[in-house]
């Protein structure tokens, strides 16, 4: 197997999320603008599994679709010309299509493909789907937008405000 284009200590650098969030363990694949391919690798000892389903483990679908945000995330950072200000983030606004076809086990590894549909400024769509072993089991749509946790801080067009000379 070839060398990941980001190791996870680098994936942690660039995402917000911290444990026990971080869902994304490599970048193996970039294309800014275009696509990225990642990986997760689930472990057993995962903190979802005490409950999910005790003697019967599988990875919550939430999870999943985070693991695939997160990897959107990335994509969309690297894809940016627009530096992250402080306080900015982005958030998840639309999951669209979302099919999940088959459950993820401890031992599995999922391989996230992520595809940038639209950008529009700070507003992107993007499409994806999730495998392990070449089986898809998860596929999707999500839109998500950069946001400040100021709103004195807020990009010009990202956020509406008043038309002019009112």
């Amino acid at each position: 197997m070839a060398a990941p284009l980001m190791t996870f200590a680098e994936v942690c650098e660039l995402l917000k999320q911290r444990f026990p969030m971080i869902m994304v363990d490599t970048v193996v694949e970039l294309v800014p603008e275009r696509r990225i391919r990642t990986t997760k690798n689930v472990s057993g000892n995962e903190i979802q599994f005490l409950g999910h389903f005790p003697g019967y483990a599988i990875m919550p679908g939430t999870l999943i679709v985070e693991a695939f945000g997160q990897s959107a995330s990335i994509l969309f950072l690297r894809s940016t010309t627009a530096p992250m200000l402080p306080g900015e983030f982005l958030v998840l606004g639309v999951i669209r299509e979302m099919r999940f076809l088959a459950p993820v086990f401890p031992g599995d590894r999922l391989e996230i493909t992520v595809d940038i549909v639209k950008i529009a400024g700070d507003i992107t769509l993007v499409e994806g789907e999730v495998s392990v072993d070449a089986t898809v089991v998860a596929r999707g749509k999500l839109g998500f937008a950069r946001r400040s946790l100021d709103p004195g801080l807020a990009r010009r067009d990202s956020q509406p405000g008043p038309p002019p000379g009112s």
